[in-house]
């Protein structure tokens, strides 16, 4: 098997690992309802758009010997797209990631670069390649993607759930290890990137093992599950939505505490703001008045 089989089959692969992680993200987000879920679903599902570019592109080479001009225009014109997108969402996601706000400075400069980016790459598909194009687009991607791990890495201690904080410091230590070799690859690669399919896959596996986690060791019961329009009816706030879950599994407010990163004081607030917006006095009548009875 040639080159490119091999490295089809890799694409395969990940792309099989980041199809389960998306599944069970979706399944994670209807029953939890966090903000960030959302998002990263967001960008997850972009990256693997990216994915199935290529590996189609590899298909193409490996199964066909002479297919369309065509055909190569639409791989790299949807390519270009997407990763337009992401120079504009990554930090974005970023911001949010760290409880920053997405001031107009920031997205005026990040709407700009993605705009230039589109700019270039359409005189790419027009013109023809060129080094310079390939260079400044890859310039631009790769400076807004080292931006925005600089600045998660700059705020991870401000960072307070704490899963996210542990995800988040696995998607540093892993984009330290394999970005520098993607942007070997990308400018050194003949057939196709080998790096991207497993710097994917393992940021894939990362939240797999977070989500399979979470399912062992949160079975829920039907009946016992909180009604999420009720939150929204007592303007429940996201940190408080977490505080409820807690304290449905019946945790104390040490181990919330502990779970959640922050103090026992900080817990004994939030659970006063939740009695004074719900007009409850204990746990038990909280969860009798939250509770989904569909």
């Amino acid at each position: 098997m040639n080159w490119n089989g091999i490295n089809l089959l890799i694409y395969v692969f990940a792309f099989a690992t980041g199809s389960m992680n998306i599944c069970l993200s979706v399944i994670f987000h209807i029953r939890k309802n966090f903000p960030w879920t959302k998002y990263y679903l967001v960008f997850q599902i972009s990256i693997t758009f990216i994915l199935i570019i290529y590996a189609l592109k590899l298909y193409a080479n490996v199964f066909i010997e002479q297919y369309s001009p065509v055909l190569e225009l639409v791989y790299t014109a949807l390519l270009f797209s997407d990763i337009a997108f992401l120079i504009y969402f990554i930090p974005y996601f970023t911001t949010w990631v760290i409880a920053t706000p997405w001031s107009i400075p920031l997205r005026v400069v990040f709407i700009s670069l993605s705009g230039v980016f589109v700019a270039i790459a359409t005189l790419e598909l027009v013109i023809g390649p060129f080094a310079s194009f390939r260079a400044i687009l890859l310039a631009i991607f790769f400076g807004v993607f080292s931006f925005s791990i600089f600045v998660l890495i700059r705020n991870l201690k401000s960072i307070q759930d704490k899963d996210v904080r542990t995800i988040s410091t696995a998607f540093i230590i892993l984009s330290a290890l394999m970005v520098p070799f993607i942007m070997i690859d990308v400018f050194f690669t003949i057939q196709g990137l080998a790096t991207l399919p497993i710097y994917y896959f393992w940021i894939s596996l990362i939240i797999l093992i977070y989500l399979v986690n979470y399912f062992v060791r949160i079975p829920e019961s039907p009946g016992n599950t909180i009604d999420a329009k009720k939150l929204e009816t007592f303007r429940i706030t996201d940190r408080e939505k977490e505080i409820i879950e807690e304290i449905r599994l019946g945790l104390t407010s040490k181990e919330i505490a502990d779970h959640l990163d922050i103090s026992v004081n900080t817990v004994n607030n939030h659970i006063a703001n939740i009695y004074a917006k719900t007009e409850v006095n204990s746990r038990i009548d909280l969860l009798n008045i939250l509770k989904d009875r569909s």
